[in-house]
């Protein structure tokens, strides 16, 4: 090739965004530091302060393998007709005919070359400083390295582009040549291989979860047992439709819990944080590995997340949320990348994830809407668990393969996870048709019609109590607006003894006696009890919300827990409370 011909670029190092990296990561190594003064103090300290260690010692290691690039004198990236000098390995030139093939991985926060080398070339190139001391599946592979173009100087396009038509000119030489030694056949000519560029892979399984999120939080709203109050579902709808709740597990033996609740979400603003960081996950992470073991790690993410918040948390949290499992995603992000960390992406990936990752496992970093909790024992969970099934993983994914292997085993993880919450929609159907047939429960979810058609059921059942659900049946109608409440009501007078109790309370209702008078009427502190709880619903249908409310509180204190109006004051209390 003669001099003029000779063809040569040097781009420099952006020093500005890699000093910015360098300090996000030491921050984050200090953050996992102090995460284990916050972790609970009655578990065990070696268990405590194994993880936030473990995450300080990664994140402090990772900045040091960049800090050489931000004081080096010399060009980041070099392109010529000869070949590249690559980041990684500054004093060494990769002829053109080592590249196998290249191509281009664009996502929202990386722009990377990615080149694959041939195994006898990739074997020649020497490691500078600590990272020629680390195992090589930290640093990762040398037949898959390449250039992270928003670390240099110039546009990424004019990057690429020069690169890859330095490539093209570099390999018609080289073919010509071959052509001229007659080192290649006449029938062969037509056959000349271009540069291969690798397609990304559509992240298929991030966008069916996604909407399979939506759904799920849709029917929460839709078939919920109590209204929702701003596009939020009630504790109880979460509990009913498969929420983790301890007791519930552990004595009850409703384990499939632990697979119902990452489907569902306990706010609008929850659903909506969760589907943005799963969609990053999945433009970070699934294209890269595949949908199968990225559905797979989702999957155990976000049942480890669910073990640890029923283990760690208070036993009487609802836990809600697919946070377990994007979580864990992120932390295999982070121990993913080190199969990467020879090429460019590596630094992309892990920045990426930790924007994410760390304020979700840190409290002072991350905010709950007021009357939530965000579930740092699930996060911790999940992170663990993606991070722990991500090292496995690559310890059985060799290098010539472009996703894991045993992706079978994946599918039928995944597919086991779907089946059992799917399953779960029978015993969760059953639950919910038992709450609504609960007339208490309809009253309080301001179903009166139906509320009043319960209890004038249960009333018709059982004699012995059916004075005081006709009653509830008469405030239920009565709340409800039907015109023959008190008609009902003077009915049900007449077919009790009127010198029995509670005759007077329907007097009360009948407007023929008042509530000092009720009260003087009742002759031991049960009937104390009843007439003071009534006497308040008497108020609140007269639109007396104050005065009800203090009987209410009376009634909490003075009724045995056993008596419907001990429940239906409480609930009459939340109802205030609420609006």
């Amino acid at each position: 090739m003669k001099p003029e011909e000779f063809r040569r670029s040097e781009y420099a190092y952006n020093k500005g965004k890699l000093l910015l990296v360098i300090l996000i990561m030491f921050a984050f190594a200090v953050g996992a530091v102090v995460l284990g003064f916050l972790l609970p103090k009655d578990k065990d300290p070696h268990l405590v302060w194994f993880f936030p260690l473990l995450a300080a010692g990664f994140f402090g290691l990772l900045p040091l393998l960049v800090i050489p690039k931000l004081f080096t004198k010399g060009p980041g990236l070099v392109i010529s007709t000869a070949g590249v000098r690559l980041p990684n390995f500054p004093d060494q030139i990769v002829r053109w005919s080592a590249i196998r093939s290249f191509g281009r991985f664009q996502s929202k926060t990386s722009d990377s070359i990615i080149l694959h080398l041939d195994p006898a070339a990739a074997k020649t190139l020497i490691r500078q400083g600590l990272a020629a001391r680390l195992p090589e599946w930290f640093v990762g592979s040398r037949l898959r390295v390449g250039i992270l173009l928003h670390f240099l100087q110039g546009r990424p396009d004019s990057i690429f582009n020069e690169f890859a038509e330095v490539a093209t000119e570099a390999f018609e030489a080289e073919w010509r040549a071959l052509q001229e030694a007659g080192s290649i056949a006449e029938e062969d000519e037509d056959e000349v291989p271009g540069p291969a560029f690798d397609g990304a892979r559509y992240p298929v399984f991030t966008y069916a979860l996604l909407a399979i999120l939506v759904v799920a939080y849709a029917g929460e709203l839709a078939f919920g047992v109590e209204a929702s109050r701003a596009g939020t579902p009630s504790i109880r709808t979460l509990l009913v439709f498969g929420g983790t709740f301890r007791p519930i597990i552990v004595d009850d033996g409703e384990w499939w819990r632990l697979f119902t609740a990452p489907f569902m979400h306990g706010g609008i603003l929850h659903l909506m944080s969760n589907c943005c960081c799963l969609w990053i996950a999945g433009m970070l992470f699934e294209r890269l590995i595949g949908w199968r073991w990225f559905a797979a790690i989702f999957f155990a993410s976000a049942l480890g997340g669910s073990l640890a918040s029923v283990w760690i948390n208070d036993v009487h949290t609802v836990g809600v949320g697919a946070s377990g499992g994007i979580v864990g995603l992120f932390a295999a992000v982070i121990a993913g990348s080190i199969r990467f960390q020879s090429t460019p992406i590596a630094s992309s990936l892990q920045v990426g994830a930790i924007q994410i990752l760390v304020p979700s496992l840190l409290p002072f970093l991350s905010a709950a809407k007021e009357g939530q909790t965000i579930d740092y024992a699930g996060h911790f969970g999940g992170a663990m668990t993606g991070a722990a099934l991500s090292l496995l993983l690559l310890a059985l994914w060799p290098r010539e393969c472009p996703t894991p292997r045993y992706d079978r085993i994946a599918i039928a993880f995944s597919a086991a996870f779907v089946i059992i919450a799917a399953g779960a929609l029978w015993p969760i159907t059953n639950a919910r048709q038992s709450y609504l047939s609960d007339p208490m429960t309809n009253y309080f979810g301001g179903r009166y019609q139906q509320a009043a058609t319960g209890f004038s059921l249960i009333a018709s059942q059982d004699p012995r109590t059916a004075p005081y659900y006709r009653l509830w049946r008469f405030i239920a109608q009565t709340r409800g607006g039907d015109p023959n409440a008190l008609a009902d009501l003077r009915t049900a007078a007449g077919a009790i003894d009127q010198a029995a109790w509670p005759h007077p309370i329907y007097r009360l209702f009948l407007r023929e006696v008042t509530p000092g008078e009720l009260t003087a009427k009742a002759a031991d502190s049960n009937q104390i009890c009843e007439s003071i709880f009534y006497i308040g619903e008497w108020y609140l249908l007269a639109g007396a919300k104050d005065e009800a409310r203090s009987r209410f509180q009376a009634a909490l204190v003075s009724c045995p827990k056993t008596f419907i109006e001990y429940d239906g004051a409480g609930g009459e209390l939340a109802k205030l409370d609420a609006k």
